[in-house]
């Protein structure tokens, strides 16, 4: 098992994807950030089926980090209820584990 997690979350801007992947890279939150899309979300929201398009954002960072990123993102986020979902990774290769451990601890 590795420290290492893939926290993702989405947002209806690309623009507002790529600002809040800036500002987290910024305070070391993360150690890297993909933006993607858009991709096509369907969810239920206030009673009603919705159907809208989103860009993704992945971002690795450290299980020890979870919370304030978690915080950070929530301060951040222009939704009411965000998703925010981290994913435990059970392995990585050893160079890019000691890559983001050192981008985190910069």
């Amino acid at each position: 098992m590795t420290d290492t997690i893939v926290v993702t979350t989405t947002l209806d801007k690309k623009e507002d994807a790529v600002y809040l992947a800036k500002e987290l890279l910024q305070k070391r939150l993360v150690a890297c950030a993909q933006v993607s899309g858009p991709v096509d979300s369907l969810y239920w929201w206030k009673g009603e089926i919705e159907q809208e398009q989103e860009y993704t954002l992945r971002m690795k960072s450290s299980q020890a980090l979870w919370d304030s990123l978690k915080e950070a993102i929530e301060e951040q986020h222009p939704y009411d209820v965000p998703e925010i979902i981290a994913v435990e990774i059970s392995a990585v290769n050893t160079a890019y584990q000691k890559w983001l451990i050192k981008e985190l601890q910069e």
